[in-house]
């Protein structure tokens, strides 16, 4: 009878402590769901900017291209008349360099990327095959008890044209690791130390592993038709120029 008791007084202790922990996760995820509702969702298919949530240099940023807008007569957002220009939403196939996981990529972490194919437009090739770019973690999570999976996002961010403009990049690779939720909820219930052991998966992404990104927004790519090809002629020089005046 006392042995009966003694092992209703563990169980009863393990579910208490199992369920503070499974509601505290709970919290937790509100909390970073709360944090993150303004945020920028590179996942997202629109974009949407949140006004209050801006800096007072991005407001003077945004007042200063659209009275530059207004003064060129520009019909395409961010792109001068007669300019050449990537468009928004232009699909990118891209490889990571370097092998990347959950369990030890870290959120915001940079990681760099290389695109696959020529990027051409208008029959001049823009971005060429193996340009290096860069993406970012934008979620992590590495597994751990109760067979929690590993959780690995990463996103697009910038890749440069052969005349040295950047292209924001979004959008990119999601992927998760496994998990028993059969088998963990056994666990869980018959000991709290049992459940720790039933560790569930990360992910591995391998270099090379390809995945698509996108085009964030328009790119002027500072050419017309006419000068584009030589604009993005490799071997001229690209960069700031400056004149200095000598004695």
């Amino acid at each position: 009878m006392m042995n009966w008791k003694k092992s209703s007084a563990v169980l009863m202790i393990c579910t208490s402590m199992l369920c503070n922990t499974m509601f505290l996760n709970v919290v937790a995820a509100q909390e970073i769901t709360r944090s993150n509702m303004n945020a920028y969702d590179p996942f997202a298919d629109d974009e949407v900017v949140v006004e209050d949530n801006l800096t007072m240099k991005e407001r003077l940023a945004k007042i200063k291209e659209e009275e530059r807008q207004k003064i060129s007569g520009s019909t395409i957002d961010g792109v001068l008349p007669g300019h050449v220009y990537i468009p928004k939403g232009t699909k990118l196939k891209v490889e990571l360099v370097n092998a990347a996981n959950s369990k030890t990529h870290k959120k915001n972490q940079e990681v760099d990327i290389k695109i696959i194919d020529n990027l051409i437009v208008n029959g001049v090739v823009v971005i060429p095959k193996d340009t290096l770019g860069k993406a970012y973690v934008y979620e992590a999570q590495k597994a751990g008890g109760f067979g929690r999976k590993g959780v690995s996002k990463i996103a697009g961010k910038e890749i440069k044209t052969v005349n040295n403009i950047a292209v924001p990049l979004k959008k990119g690779i999601i992927g998760m690791g496994n998990t028993d939720g059969g088998a963990v909820a056994v666990a869980a219930a018959v000991s709290l130390v049992g459940g720790l052991f039933m560790k569930g998966s990360n992910i591995d992404y391998p270099a090379g592993t390809d995945f698509e990104v996108e085009v964030r927004e328009n790119v002027d790519l500072q050419a017309t038709q006419e000068n584009l090809e030589e604009v993005m002629t490799s071997n001229v020089p690209h960069g700031i120029e400056i004149q200095v005046v000598t004695n």
